[in-house]
């Protein structure tokens, strides 16, 4: 609340399911320097979003050519053309990691699934105390690439809210919630 930019995560990935995804079809418009990947989770300022809905040469060319199986590749282009279309019109109007929690630990297709047993008030307040958010690229090395989380230039927590949590979860987090 009251922050000066567009929660959309941003970053560069240099493997198959980064990078990998890009076609030179976006040419002239989006180079591949330029591609970038990111959640599909993000909050935007109201600038932001008239910039979007003004946009037609962006967008038309992740609409075109980002596409599962375009190309013998997996585009998904809700982890593309956010980060990318702004990283080229706004790179400092977004903070480069959303606010939404996801582990990607397990290093699956994935990410893990919390089950009732995992829900514990230490799981919640470690999720709700991390001051950076960890990107893992797909180069087959797994590197970690780290961000803080700034919210208007001062170091805070990340995320207002965490995902895979199976139905069966509800009534502990309630009860934790409540307390």
């Amino acid at each position: 609340m009251h922050a000066n930019m567009s929660f959309i995560d941003c970053f560069v990935d240099p493997g198959p399911h980064g990078n990998g995804r890009y076609s030179a079809h976006m040419l002239p418009e989006v180079e591949e320097k330029d591609f970038r990947k990111g959640a599909q989770w993000f909050t935007m300022k109201r600038k932001h979003a008239m910039i979007v809905m003004a946009d037609s040469i962006y967008y038309s060319r992740f609409r075109d050519y980002c596409k599962p199986f375009m190309d013998g590749k997996n585009c998904i282009a809700d982890e593309h053309y956010f980060p990318t279309f702004f990283h080229l019109v706004d790179p400092g109007g977004i903070a480069n990691w959303s606010v939404t929690h996801v582990d990607w630990s397990e290093r699956k297709w994935h990410p893990k699934s919390y089950r009732a047993q995992d829900v514990t008030y230490e799981l919640l307040r470690n999720i709700t105390s991390l001051y950076q958010e960890t990107h893992i690229t797909s180069n087959g090395k797994g590197d970690e690439l780290l961000q803080p989380c700034l919210w208007n230039g001062i170091r805070r927590p990340c995320f207002l809210f965490a995902r895979k949590f199976y139905p069966e979860t509800l009534d502990k987090l309630v009860t934790l919630l409540n307390l």
